[in-house]
């Protein structure tokens, strides 16, 4: 069995490495000194974890402790970014009394290692939340490319948003969305967001009355069906503005939006600007 060691993979003393990887294979069954937490943002595969196998998909992200073995299959190309994190950052760098660990009422790295033994190590983030995890990667890998004032303290900061995102979702109840609407409706939705999507077509998806599904959606995501959809459609138009030489109109219809206007009105409220001119900024995705 293969064991990776954190000298060969971090740059000198760094506490912190990271890497986006986009031509993920399999990877034969290893462990590690050092703590992992992978995102994947495309494609689906299994992970196989002291043992135990999980399949994973976009959205999905693994915390993988220090010692665990654990391999990776790729059943469709996968795109994911690797946070790799040293044992001696959380002992060191956590343990204060305002940070995560305290209000988890945890005292050490190794009672949160006792916990996760019972815990499954992959929690979910969906559509609604994507945005916020992956650019929080983004800025970790940006920051530690650069040599700059407070590079620590800033990597700390990125670093402690996720980990509490990820212990919110392992240790604390989550009773809204991913409970009150199927995973299945919300990847449907996603992937025909620029179609027409009928309330009551998706109500009986989940065989529920259109009203009830109606109130059900705005308490899992304090927004109404159309909104979220609209939202998904808006964030596709920005990928689309700043990654394709596309034409407005052809954007438009591109992502669903049946009416001109209606679009350039819930573009500027959203952002703040007119299409063309968020597609002249310097937009940090």
């Amino acid at each position: 069995m293969l064991h990776y060691k954190a000298k060969d993979y971090f740059q000198s003393d760094a506490m912190v490495a990271i890497k986006r990887i986009c031509d993920y294979r399999d990877e034969k069954i290893h462990n590690h000194d050092f703590v992992e937490i992978v995102y994947i943002m495309e494609g689906t595969g299994r992970h196989c974890i002291d043992g135990e196998e999980f399949s994973v998909k976009a959205g999905d992200l693994l915390f993988i402790n220090h010692g665990c073995t654990h391999a990776f299959y790729v059943d469709d190309k996968l795109v994911a970014y690797n946070l790799m994190i040293r044992v001696e950052y959380f002992t060191k760098n956590m343990l204060k009394d305002d940070n995560l660990f305290y209000m988890l009422a945890l005292t050490s790295f190794e009672k949160i290692q006792h916990e996760l033994n019972d815990k499954t190590p992959l929690v979910f983030f969906d559509y609604s939340e994507r945005d916020d995890i992956v650019n929080l990667f983004k800025n970790i890998e940006a920051e530690l490319a650069k040599n700059e004032l407070a590079k620590s303290l800033i990597l700390d900061s990125y670093i402690n948003i996720i980990l509490c995102k990820v212990f919110r979702k392992i240790f604390v109840k989550n009773d809204n969305k991913e409970h009150l609407i199927p995973q299945e409706i919300l990847d449907y939705i996603a992937e025909h967001s620029n179609e027409k999507i009928s309330l009551s077509d998706l109500s009986q998806k989940c065989f529920y009355n259109p009203a009830y599904f109606s109130r059900l959606f705005k308490k899992a995501f304090n927004m109404s069906f159309t909104d979220y959809i609209m939202d998904i459609r808006l964030k596709h138009c920005c990928e689309l503005l700043k990654n394709s030489d596309y034409t407005i109109d052809r954007i438009i219809t591109e992502c669903g939006f049946s009416d001109r206007n209606t679009f350039y009105e819930r573009f500027k409220n959203k952002y703040g600007c007119t299409p063309s001119e968020y597609r002249g900024m310097d937009v940090k995705e």
